[in-house]
């Protein structure tokens, strides 16, 4: 009997296949004609050698960490590296606050944990409370609490009791768990209130028989279950003991930027009594905005850290080890970019550099920078000290003219336009170029302008350079902002433009810069006519070759914006456009421009 090897999982090459082994038999002879009753029998054997090898290709995929696509298979050989995907993060935020007591007022005051404030945030209501408790001394009526740090969401606790049964696996049956927050206590008993405060352990090679410390892994349905050691490996639990896990169930990205709080938490005194005395809260400031929430890690996100991490080993030695540690304790992270002190001017040895983009934010805020800067103590060499610096972001804005045949397509202009907004920020996703490092290649831009719809003949796109600079009120300072690429040189008209603020020169005008033969200028605006009129014809320099424009000789009160920002366009030199080192490439496509014009 001859043998027919099937190399495709297709039905009808199956099928064919089957059809060519019946023609070297003799038996049968109205295999080929479709409505015979063989023919529907071999239909019946190709579909059934068709799923069979389907899903053993899919279950021989699922094997393999690059290829895997169901969560639980990804967590599993993911695991297998020592690593645990990381749960939906809980945005940060630090408060500072005064409280006035009218009368006699405690001796201490304490915000319990689990309480704390409310934001409004998008026309909802969030919570944001304390992991712990915080206490300050009361000093002439006053109470003064400083950098406050809150979190998104609700304190849960649970409890369970072990017997001499147990496994010592406890599921965290919650959905939406921060595990970053995750406290766990081991009570002697249940009447006892003595505690021992048990530590996650993140490498084995550190825990000996006696440690306590428990371990963590995700399980089904983007679950938690910690479990304890066995007496070899981490101390084991007696039976008896209760075990007392608390953490906070977090809405993850939704309120990153919040930054307005309101009071609602619970205080009590010295002696542990709810404090009922009058006082007033004679102010609520935000030291830190709200950042740092992310969703629970992506099954790509897994595929890519996994390796990495287990890479790095635990320790902090290459650039690559910073990166996959980095990306691990601060999951909110677009992109990392490390480098030594030796690569800076004048250099500075011992150090070494990192700057975040966060998802969310331009940059972290100092009191993020001051968690991941102890945490990395824990994964450098000795002598190095790990410091970061914000990312330097360039923005490019778009402006596309785009034609397109009226009888190619039902759509209005606008949809047109909307069409290829989208598919650049579908592009933005997959391509090299909003990261550090990164590229704008001008032509994929066009191109992918181009093919958004069927009916697009051509596009007009021109690029502006963004950078964004806080002003420093009140004082006489010096700016130098960098794009790291050239400007366009036009001898007849700025390339140069401003958004408007306020100056101590000129109090009484909204004043805008721009370029005027090798020099920035202070101008305003005729509110009659529109034309310009020179405020001051030096406040500046640019270097059109190096890309950098200096400034001083003016003292700005007011910002654009509420965090007193001021943007600053510039037309590049060329249409590609490449950054390096802390500068970060990031393609605005809100503040971009796409407008359709139909065509006969």
């Amino acid at each position: 009997m001859p043998y027919t090897q099937l190399n495709n999982l297709d039905f009808a090459d199956i099928k064919l296949a089957l059809k060519q082994y019946m023609r070297e038999q003799t038996d049968f002879t109205d295999y080929d004609f479709e409505g015979s009753a063989i023919s529907q029998i071999l239909d019946v054997l190709a579909y059934n050698t068709y799923y069979t090898a389907f899903n053993t290709n899919m279950v021989v995929n699922e094997m393999f960490l690059d290829s895997a696509t169901l969560r639980d298979n990804v967590v599993s050989l993911a695991k297998q590296l020592g690593y645990t995907p990381k749960s939906i993060t809980s945005p940060k935020a630090s408060v500072s606050m005064a409280l006035t007591f009218s009368g006699t007022a405690p001796a201490e005051v304490s915000i319990k944990k689990g309480s704390g404030f409310v934001t409004n945030f998008d026309g909802s209501l969030y919570r944001y409370i304390l992991k712990e408790d915080m206490r300050v001394s009361v000093a002439n009526s006053v109470a003064t609490f400083t950098d406050i740090p809150i979190y998104e969401g609700s304190q849960i606790t649970t409890s369970a009791l072990i017997n001499s049964t147990d496994s010592q696996r406890f599921i965290i049956d919650n959905s939406g768990v921060d595990i970053n927050t995750l406290s766990v206590k081991i009570l002697q008993s249940p009447n006892s209130s003595i505690f021992t405060e048990y530590k996650q352990a993140n490498n084995v090679l550190d825990v000996g028989a006696n440690d306590n410390v428990y371990f963590i892994s995700e399980i089904d349905d983007e679950k938690y279950e910690i479990f304890f050691g066995d007496g070899i490996l981490g101390k084991k639990l007696e039976a008896n003991n209760v075990v007392s896990m608390s953490y906070i169930v977090t809405n993850g990205p939704k309120t990153n930027g919040a930054k307005t709080f309101t009071f609602n938490g619970l205080m009590e005194d010295e002696n542990g009594t709810t404090i009922t005395l009058p006082f007033s809260i004679s102010s609520i400031s935000t030291t830190s905005i709200a950042s740092g929430g992310a969703d629970i890690e992506t099954i790509d996100k897994i595929k890519y850290n996994a390796p990495k991490f287990y890479g790095s080993q635990n320790r902090a030695v290459t650039g690559n080890d910073y990166k996959a540690i980095v990306r691990n304790l601060y999951p909110a992270t677009s992109d990392v970019i490390v480098f030594g002190g030796e690569e800076q001017v004048p250099p500075a040895y011992g150090k070494v550099f990192l700057s975040i983009k966060p998802t969310e934010a331009a940059s972290l805020s100092s009191f993020t920078k001051n968690e991941l800067t102890t945490e990395l103590k824990k994964y450098t060499v000795a002598s190095i000290r790990p410091e970061f610096v914000d990312p330097s972001i360039l923005y490019l804005e778009l402006t596309s003219n785009i034609y397109y045949t009226g009888t190619k397509t039902q759509l209005l202009p606008t949809e047109i336009a909307t069409k290829a907004s989208t598919s650049i920020v579908e592009y933005l996703k997959t391509s090299q170029t909003e990261k550090f490092n990164g590229k704008f290649r001008y032509s994929k831009f066009i191109g992918v302008i181009d093919n958004s719809d069927i009916s697009i003949n051509s596009n007009d796109t021109t690029v502006m350079m963004r950078k964004d600079f806080i002003a420093q009120i009140n004082a006489s300072s010096y700016y130098e902002i960098c794009y790291q690429n050239a400007f366009y040189i036009d001898c007849n008209n700025p390339i140069v433009s401003s958004t408007g603020f306020t100056v101590f020169e000129f109090p009484t005008y909204t004043s805008y810069l721009e370029d005027r033969n090798g020099k920035i200028v202070l101008y305003r605006l005729d509110p009659v006519s529109g034309d310009k009129i020179l405020l001051d014809d030096s406040v500046g320099t640019i270097d059109y070759v190096k890309g950098e424009i200096e400034m001083t000789n003016f003292t700005i009160l007011k910002g654009t914006f509420s965090d007193n920002r001021i943007e600053l366009r510039v037309k590049p030199a060329n249409k590609d456009i490449e950054v390096k080192r802390e500068m970060y490439l990031d393609v605005d496509v809100s503040k971009s421009k796409f407008v359709a014009y139909k065509e006969d």
